[in-house]
């Protein structure tokens, strides 16, 4: 699982011990074996328990289920961490200990419910200062530094759209399965929280090579093995500090920290998300600013939810009526048909996708906001109908086959022949779907197209495999119902639906509408709006009445 060697996070602490000259790197749950030569030198901190008061010396012999039995000659490793977060480390102790107060009512209930000592949520300290996001130089990320293939194998989720390793809560499940695996294995907490660090291979080989029978022993024994098989000195301290961070945290308020009450801190309401959802319009329907709403929900990469499959976001309790209440409306996933493509070559702009798949320029850059020059090879959030360029490696991306001339052609894809259409002026989907016995839904889903009212002549739609193209160009009487919504894709929005209903000069403006949506529904320019009714949109309220056709 997660081998031996990662470098570790850098979090505040980094800073404060290299300040010092100090390499005092956290540890962790180890990366390749491949990548341990490369890792900074690890320097133990330096200190003597002669420098404890009596109310400090309390603390440190204090016990829990981990540390009650911890042999006489390992605890001057234990005393030394122990002074270091109550002097040189003490300001990143009281960061570390202040955030991790959000996540510790949750983490020690998922090891209590499991029947371990409960102390175990502190290790997620040691790993990342309890940092959601933390990212390592080897590839570990979250609060419990899992590595990629570790992640996977304890089902966290990660791929284009999320990571799963940067749910504080969900990698606590994953670590407290980890954690319990290795426990099963070694028979002894010390140890398997040792082989956290170091990997459980790693362990048990330096094991077997001493003779020893838990981690102690091995330490003790360290200088018996080849230098490639010893544990490493971050993996010697590793269990020490632990028990150390374990101590502090029993003992905040005795040791002059300020104290924590995990118990009264704000919980989250999980709510299960439908493919595409809009996050920034879900953070706004919960009156919370981006920055609050992203700090919960680090798991999800873009601003938009995997448009594929259902997945799950977190809002702060009492916020989650107007949460349930946007994830119930057709407002939430105006951009279920966007997905990712490649950008294929350099010539590509901001303008010529904005022109093909008629949406503002701003508005995709808003979508992108990790990408500022196009490159050959970039991956971009668009709409199905962008054009761009193949599929992502290993993602079902959303793009049309290519501009084709004349009405109708066949393209030639993956080996399977494709037909494609090109938009004529008065064509509208429905008489195309008909053209080619299919139904409206299955031509909207393979196009990703969510509003049938941005159809423009000139554009390329594929015809889904199995249709049966009418050479005559006659539409066909074949019935089709009429379908309201498309599994996975979201319903028109109410500037949409109205605009069914044209001709309609006058619009009023709904909740969460903005001038973008509204343009698109009656198909005009967000300019055009603006000019006509001398609006942007700063000044855009709920029920002003736009003139939307002239």
């Amino acid at each position: 699982m997660i081998t031996a060697g990662r470098n570790n996070v850098a979090v505040s602490i980094g800073c404060l011990m290299l300040a010092m000259g100090c390499f005092f790197l956290l540890g962790g749950c180890a990366v390749q074996q491949a990548v341990e030569n490369s890792s900074p030198a690890f320097v133990a901190p330096q200190g003597s328990s002669k420098t404890l008061s009596s109310q400090e010396l309390a603390g440190l012999y204090s016990t829990g289920q981990i540390d009650r039995d911890v042999p006489r000659e390992a605890m001057e490793d234990v005393k030394q961490q122990y002074t270091y977060f109550l002097r040189q480390g003490r300001g990143s102790m009281k960061v570390f200990s202040k955030r991790a107060e959000r996540y510790l009512k949750y983490s020690r209930r998922v090891f209590r419910e499991r029947g371990m000592p409960e102390e175990l949520a502190y290790l997620a300290i040691v790993e990342s200062g309890y940092r959601a996001d933390a990212k390592s130089p080897a590839g570990a990320a979250g609060a419990w530094q899992f590595m990629p293939f570790t992640g996977e194998k304890f089902a966290l989720s990660q791929d284009w759209w999320t990571d799963e390793r940067l749910d504080p809560y969900e990698a606590t499940e994953a670590a407290a399965s980890y954690l319990q695996k290795l426990y099963a294995t070694f028979e002894d907490w010390p140890t398997a929280i040792a082989a956290y660090n170091a990997g459980e291979g790693k362990m048990g080989r330096a094991m077997q090579g001493t003779g020893s029978r838990n981690f102690y022993e091995t330490k003790a024994r360290n200088n018996m093995l080849d230098e490639k098989a010893r544990l490493r000195e971050e993996t010697k301290q590793y269990v020490p500090r632990f028990l150390a961070v374990s101590k502090i945290m029993r003992n905040l308020p005795q040791l002059g920290f300020e104290a924590i009450r995990p118990d009264e801190a704000q919980g989250v309401v999980r709510l299960n998300a439908k493919p595409g959802t809009d996050l920034q319009g879900l953070a706004h329907a919960c009156r919370m600013d981006w920055a609050h709403f992203n700090n919960l929900n680090k798991h999800h990469k873009r601003l938009i939810t995997h448009t594929n499959r259902q997945t799950y976001v977190y809002v702060p309790a009492g916020r989650d009526r107007e949460a349930r209440e946007f994830l119930a409306s057709p407002d939430s996933t105006l951009f279920a048909h966007w997905g990712p493509c490649t950008i294929g070559s350099s010539a590509e702009s901001w303008d010529k996708i904005s022109r093909r798949c008629h949406v503002p320029v701003a508005q995709l850059q808003a979508l992108n906001p990790q990408v500022d020059r196009l490159h050959a090879g970039d991956v971009l959030l668009l709409p199905g109908i962008a054009n761009v360029a193949g599929s992502v490696p290993g993602i079902q991306a959303q793009h049309l086959v290519g501009q084709g001339g004349g009405r109708s052609q066949t393209v030639a894809h993956a080996g399977v022949r494709r037909v494609t259409h090109t938009v004529q002026v008065k064509e509208t989907l429905m008489s195309i779907s008909r053209r080619y016995h299919v139904s409206l839904s299955e031509l909207q889903r393979e196009n990703g197209i969510h509003d049938p009212n941005v159809l423009q002549p000139g554009m390329t739609l594929r015809i889904p495999a199995g249709a049966n193209a009418v050479a005559s160009g006659r539409p066909s009487n074949a019935a089709h119902p009429v379908v309201h919504g498309v599994v996975g894709h979201a319903a028109p929005s109410r500037a949409g639906k109205l605009a069914e209903s044209r001709p309609r000069q006058m619009y009023t403006v709904q909740a969460h509408d903005n001038l973008w949506r509204i343009a698109r529904a009656y198909n005009v320019s967000v300019e055009d709006l603006k000019r006509w009714n001398g609006v942007d949109e700063n000044n855009l309220r709920v029920g002003t009445r736009l003139l939307v056709q002239q």
